[in-house]
């Protein structure tokens, strides 16, 4: 998944429910029945190898242990 998907199915789930995304929490599984846990940041992850100033990927961080 590349970051325009994640915000265009954000903004999809949002409108389908008829809520603000500014309201809608960002939680984080490793899959559907294990525990929740709660996104705290948005981190710059990698960079390209060439000149290691081109982003190509994000990290959504969680912060140890903290579940929801």
């Amino acid at each position: 998944m590349n970051a325009q998907q994640l915000i265009n199915r954000i903004q999809k789930m949002c409108d389908h429910h008829g809520v603000d995304p500014r309201k809608v929490d960002i939680n984080y599984r490793h899959s559907n029945n294990s525990d929740v846990y709660m996104v705290k940041h948005v981190w710059e992850d990698l960079y390209d190898a060439e000149s290691n100033s081109i982003l190509t990927s994000i990290s959504l961080v969680t912060f140890g242990g903290e579940t929801r």
